[in-house]
């Protein structure tokens, strides 16, 4: 730890470009940090900040640091992945709130209708894009983004800098975290995609014992409308169900960062 913020030794400065790195990493995938919506130069200039704000904070140990030249190389790359693990475990957890969204435009017979996402500037449904923004509004009032940020600093406690290590248990962990993905979308969209479901399960019926109607005209519009309606009406449930999921997020960040030391 720094004795003084404004002289700074040799091993002071690798630290600073250490923890720099990973949080560069933690920038370059985490939501809303990441979103290309921001412009890179005022990402960059929010790097510089809060590390310069966690700076000292971090414990460290001058003896522990690798020195100039290859050993330094290898430190930053390992600091980088680090900070890219911690965004990408986030990031996998919230895509599943999306992809409830494209279950549900599936069903609703709005597959093929696509926007624009303004964050990743990709082509997503139009269920899964209002989920995710939502999921995203969500997010931000109950600071989520400062979860991240507080797993980082964490993070140093127990990933020492240029100590991480890249084990089978967080291959294990982020393919536990991939799975859990499709978890999420199934507890987001258990309204919606059941009583589409019903839906479909009442056309099927009145499909046997009506045959002289045509089932797929009057089919469309009402998956369409009844999707909507069960969207809106249950939107109380969706922030319900995504604050224990964000909570969930965090200790699941905690896992993943245990797993590289």
């Amino acid at each position: 730890m720094p004795t003084n913020p404004f002289q700074f030794d040799s091993s002071e400065v690798i630290a600073f470009v250490l923890i720099l790195v990973r949080m560069a990493g933690l920038f370059l995938t985490a939501p809303v940090f990441s979103s290309k919506n921001i412009n890179v130069m005022v990402k960059a200039a929010w790097i510089l900040l809060v590390t310069f704000l966690i700076f000292p904070v971090v414990d460290f140990d001058p003896n522990t640091l690798p020195a100039p030249g290859l050993g330094l190389g290898l430190a930053v790359i390992r600091e980088v992945l680090v900070g890219l693990s911690i965004g990408m475990g986030s990031t996998m957890i919230l895509s599943g709130v999306q992809m409830a969204g494209q279950i549900a435009d599936t069903q609703m017979g709005l597959g093929l209708a696509n926007v624009i996402d303004p964050m990743t500037n990709t082509q997503v449904s139009v269920m899964g894009q209002f989920y995710y923004m939502v999921g995203i509004l969500v997010f931000l009032s109950v600071n989520g983004h400062h979860m991240l940020i507080k797993a980082l600093v964490d993070s140093f406690s127990v990933v020492h800098l240029g100590q991480a290590h890249f084990t089978p248990a967080l291959g294990t962990k982020m393919m536990g975290l991939f799975s859990q993905m499709f978890f999420v979308a199934f507890r987001v969209g258990a309204p919606i995609i059941g009583a589409l479901f019903i839906t479909n399960m009442a056309l099927g019926v009145v499909a046997r014992t009506v045959p002289q109607m045509n089932v797929f005209i009057v089919g469309m519009p009402l998956n369409l409308g009844v999707g909507l309606l069960i969207a809106a009406t249950s939107m109380s449930f969706f922030v319900y169900v995504m604050q224990g999921i964000i909570d969930g997020m965090y200790r699941d960040i905690v896992v993943l960062i245990q797993a590289m030391r």
